[in-house]
């Protein structure tokens, strides 16, 4: 897959996320709390009956989400590219579990490490990996292919994509201090943002190669 240097401004990609939650808002909101309450089903579940696992059940719950939360990602990306979305599109990825498992056990291991090597090493991989995932259920891409295409991409704007995900999370947090009535807006905002990032590295590109 052949991709360039794609230089973005993160106030832009926002503004034109916030543009593209017109009429799809609901959407997002909803898949992201039907996400939410099956990963309380599930920890209740394990929970349950099997309390000793109490310690890492959350850890548990997000492996066994894995292909949903992935799924509210494409939802981004699928507005990005102008199409129809559906909450149930949350529900089609799970054939693909066993490799968003091992690309998620790989970029653990690699983030963790790279934590335990200064610091910045881990920052680094945690950006640099941010489009794995998708990769791997949108462009059938191997774990490893995923992972370095998703790297050296990504490393070409590394500081963008670290200062986006700094204003999401701010974003996000302030947004829910009313009640969390400004999530409405900014968990599609979000979301969009970075399907339209991808869109345009991984799609347009494509196009014109």
């Amino acid at each position: 897959m052949h991709v360039e240097e794609y230089e973005f401004s993160v106030i832009g990609v926002l503004k034109e996320g916030f543009r593209r939650t017109y009429g799809v808002k609901w959407i997002f909101v909803g898949a992201v709390l039907l996400y939410t309450i099956i990963q309380l089903v599930f920890g209740l579940i394990i929970l349950t009956f099997i309390p000793s696992l109490a310690q890492v059940v959350d850890q548990i719950v997000a492996i066994l989400t894995l292909p949903i939360s992935v799924g509210i990602v494409m939802l981004g990306i699928n507005r990005a590219r102008e199409q129809e979305l559906h909450i149930h599109d949350i529900f089609n990825y799970f054939n693909d579990f066993p490799q968003l498992l091992l690309a998620y056990f790989l970029m653990v291991i690699f983030i963790v490490a790279g934590f335990m090597l200064l610091v910045l090493p881990g920052i680094y991989l945690a950006v640099a990996y941010s489009f794995v995932l998708p990769l791997i259920v949108d462009k059938r891409l191997g774990v490893w292919e995923a992972m370095e295409i998703s790297r050296k991409t990504i490393t070409k704007q590394w500081f963008s994509f670290f200062g986006l995900g700094i204003i999401a999370v701010l974003f996000l947090l302030i947004s829910a201090i009313p009640f969390g009535i400004g999530l409405i807006w900014s968990i599609p905002t979000v979301y969009i943002a970075y399907g339209l990032l991808y869109h345009r590295l991984f799609d347009d590109i494509d196009e014109e190669s």
